[in-house]
């Protein structure tokens, strides 16, 4: 079979409606009534669009027939003018001008260059991960756009060319793996909360299941990359009042959550069982972010007093940090995968960067 090496894309517009027995060309139609309603003359209409007057004025008597009324007026001292019908069918196409343009050359270039990467020999690997600090700097396009365009790219563009990564909660990311809507899938529990709650009902137990479906499967990986430490990001006018679970019941504390579904999320919810802690006892427990810098970023700008996440992200904006638990971050992949070179440059650079991070311990 041939090899698609520099793909052309094209795209033609064609909107069409159909009244009857007559088909009207929607974007000839708009741009014959704009080009009208700019120039108040047929003869300069015409010439704009690059059409005889005779071709301008057959085409507009075609309109009229297809719509049952007059489009264009003639009137003393203001020349040839669109009717109250003509104008609030040229505002009603402009509304949707969305739909008669083709899109930017920026979309049409990026799907050229996905469509070359699906169909090479190793075609592009979906990771789907949850939110982390060390995978978002591997991820970070801009940091490495130089490199790329001098002609020497990092490892971290060699894995951004082979693998596209879009976040969702830890449950979404395994769920897609074994869906097969992902090929990779980056998620984090806490071992120690695992097993302690495995014989809990619920979302937790769900979870845990989730999580032994691929580490104790032979049709898929997990490797353990490194450790976080999770806890409560705490704003500064409350450090000596919240110390424990149970201070985020303190009156006025305004509390900002993670999304239902995130590994954040379930290991809190298993704390706050174990605590013998109902959720209606925090104020705030029902408002979500869907990252742990969502989160940090929400409480230093005064919106909230305390949230779940990680000590990097407390760290990021100068906020107090209570640990509560450590866990492991993993990536996890069907078989054939685990020894594909991007997937080994991938771990490599993740373990590289965890050791740059506070609150992070990289796994071997």
């Amino acid at each position: 079979m041939p090899k698609l090496s520099s793909p052309h894309i094209s795209f033609s517009v064609q909107a069409d409606v159909v009244l009857g027995e007559l088909r009207v060309d929607l974007r000839e139609l708009k741009r014959s009534l704009r080009t009208l309603a700019d120039t108040q003359s047929i003869t300069n209409a015409a010439q704009s669009l690059g059409v005889t007057y005779r071709t301008l004025w057959g085409r507009l008597l075609t309109f009229d027939a297809a719509l049952g009324c007059k489009l264009v007026g003639k009137a003393r001292g203001r020349g040839t003018h669109l009717t109250g019908k003509g104008r609030a069918l040229l505002a009603a196409l402009e509304r949707h001008d969305e739909l008669f343009s083709p899109p930017s050359t920026e979309r049409v270039s990026a799907l050229s260059a996905d469509l070359a990467r699906a169909l090479r020999d190793q075609p592009l690997l979906r990771l789907i991960a949850s939110h982390d600090y060390a995978l978002a700097k591997v991820f970070d396009t801009s940091a490495n756009t130089a490199a790329k365009v001098s002609g020497a790219p990092s490892v971290a563009v060699q894995i951004q060319d082979a693998i596209h990564m879009a976040n969702a909660g830890s449950v979404e990311c395994i769920r897609a793996l074994l869906r097969g809507d992902a090929d990779l899938a980056g998620y984090h529990h806490s071992t120690a909360t695992a097993s302690a709650t495995a014989t809990n009902a619920g979302k937790d137990s769900q979870a845990n299941a989730l999580w032994s479906r691929v580490e104790e499967s032979t049709d898929f990986w997990s490797v353990a990359l490194m450790e976080r430490e999770q806890g409560l990001i705490v704003a500064p006018r409350f450090k000596s009042k919240v110390k424990t679970l149970a201070h985020l019941a303190y009156p006025g504390l305004r509390f900002v959550n993670r999304q239902r579904g995130s590994g954040t999320r379930v290991l809190l919810d298993s704390l706050l069982a174990e605590a013998g802690m109902v959720a209606t006892s925090i104020s705030g427990y029902g408002h979500e972010e869907f990252t742990h810098q969502a989160v940090a970023a929400t409480i230093a700008a005064g919106a909230a007093d305390a949230g779940p996440g990680l000590r990097t992200a407390a760290a990021q904006f100068k906020l107090h940090f209570v640990p509560l638990a450590t866990e492991t971050y993993r990536i996890a992949g069907r078989t054939e995968t685990r020894q594909h070179p991007s997937v080994l440059k991938l771990t490599a650079a993740l373990r590289v960067e965890a050791a740059k991070l506070p609150g992070y311990t990289a796994l071997k």
